[in-house]
């Protein structure tokens, strides 16, 4: 898992990890695929909420981007 942002007065980490595509899966916001250096990558992000104490609440779907993981979240 990678941090994404600290949240330090919720005492939080935004977290994300990459997660191989299977049967043609798409952002759950956009509906795109991500793509590196102008060619499609077979995986996406899932994002996650990890609390000092050590719990971990993954949220739900998979996305191409951060800005798309905040717009369906929002």
């Amino acid at each position: 898992m990678t941090d994404i942002s600290r949240d330090p007065f919720a005492r939080t980490t935004l977290v994300r990890e990459s997660v191989r595509c299977v049967h043609g899966e798409t952002c759950n916001w956009c509906g795109n695929t991500r793509h590196r250096n102008g060619k499609p990558t077979k995986f996406l992000f899932r994002y996650a909420t990890q609390h000092d104490g050590g719990r971990l609440s993954t949220h739900t779907g998979l996305f191409c981007s951060r800005s798309c993981h905040d717009t369906y979240h929002s």
